[in-house]
């Protein structure tokens, strides 16, 4: 008993080691990243780059970033496409699902194997680019929402859910004189409220994080979101995007500015997850057991 007493301790250490070890190296790039947006440029060069806890926080460098329309314009062209795009995408998939569970829909098998070969296949860029452009959407915002309003996997883990829902509660619903419509909506989403929060979770945090597409389909910059904004300001201190917060003095680093706008940048998107980790946690634990 004794060597297993030691045994478990020794394992419930190393379990607890291996998690804040875990922690740490999710922690610290945060720490840093926002260490180096407040410090200095004579600190900062003190330090040499290196700065957790600055000894006298700056804040020159979000004030001019929050001053510069550049910056509000992609935030706002951010948010509409974080709230936007998930809002169809759960509608449509959510739809998707309900029609692909009734097991006597004509050609359910069929469907479900286009619906399966969209997650095994990609068409490639160049054929997706062509397609966006008969479709007349280049140039424009929708074109990062409608590429992305049937989530695949998504739709084979509503499904599921919704075949596993007891035959009862179908039945009681259509002797009630409920439609397909009124199913769907009074009994079909709120028992797959947390999977659809978590699946809605994803793609927030998908469009809020994609840049890629808008360079592709975007020429205007006035339509860039804030993570092509940031790419840009990241890959280059001296971008247009730079050049135009970045003054002639010497109160602000382009590091400073570049690690001020990751700050800006991913702040919003951390603000939120609390609000639905609930959700979250119980989405995938729904999405796992019905898989």
């Amino acid at each position: 008993m004794m060597y297993r007493s030691r045994s478990e301790r020794t394992y419930q250490i190393v379990i607890h080691a291996i998690v804040l070890l875990v922690v740490a190296s999710a922690v610290f790039p945060l720490l840093y990243v926002l260490g180096m947006s407040l410090t200095g440029p004579a600190e900062m060069m003190s330090r040499n780059y290196f700065v957790i806890i600055p000894h006298d926080p700056v804040w020159a460098a979000y004030e001019r970033i929050l001053s510069s329309p550049l910056i509000w314009r992609s935030f706002g062209i951010s948010v509409f496409r974080s709230f936007v795009g998930p809002a169809l995408m759960l509608m449509l998939t959510a739809t998707g699902a309900y029609v692909l569970s009734v097991r006597t829909l004509p050609g359910r098998n069929f469907l479900l194997l286009l619906v399966v070969s969209t997650i095994l296949f990609n068409a490639g860029l160049i054929p997706t680019y062509l397609v966006v452009k008969q479709l007349g959407l280049v140039n424009s915002l929708w074109s990062l929402i409608a590429l992305y309003l049937v989530d695949s996997f998504g739709l084979l883990v509503i499904k599921i859910f919704i075949e596993n829902l007891p035959d009862g509660l179908i039945e009681a619903a259509k002797m009630d004189g409920a439609g397909e419509l009124q199913m769907l909506a009074r009994v079909v989403i709120p028992l797959a409220a947390p999977a659809l929060a978590a699946i809605g979770l994803f793609s927030i945090v998908f469009h809020w994080n994609s840049w890629f597409d808008a360079m592709v389909y975007l020429n205007n910059a006035h339509l860039f979101p804030m993570q092509l904004i940031l790419k840009n300001m990241l890959a280059s201190a001296s971008s247009d995007a730079m050049e135009s917060l970045i003054l002639n003095g010497n109160a602000v680093t382009p590091e400073s500015m570049k690690m001020a706008t990751v700050v800006v940048g991913t702040l919003p998107i951390l603000l939120v997850y609390p609000f639905l980790q609930k959700y979250f946690v119980q989405g995938v634990y729904v999405g796992a057991v019905k898989g």
